[in-house]
């Protein structure tokens, strides 16, 4: 559990309720980490423009950004 509580879309700000908008447009829910990074939403949205920028340029294969992802989660003991 983090040590913020999440921010519930019902109290969120219009600035919050874009970052969640862009969530549920990606991944179909509101990522625990998009709830807990909304408390700065300025430093959420840079952090996400850069792994879109990452991303988007192409220099790291989507499958090897997959496995990355996979190897990074069972470092940390998150199921992915």
């Amino acid at each position: 559990m983090s040590r913020l509580p999440p921010i519930e879309e019902a109290g969120a700000s219009p600035e919050v309720h874009a970052l969640f908008d862009r969530d549920l447009a990606r991944d179909g829910q509101i990522l625990n980490s998009t709830r807990v990074a909304a408390y700065r939403p300025g430093i959420s949205n840079a952090a996400k423009n850069l792994g879109k920028a990452i991303a988007d340029s192409g220099l790291i294969d989507p499958a090897l950004r997959s496995l990355v992802k996979v190897r990074i989660a069972s470092l940390v003991g998150c199921e992915f």
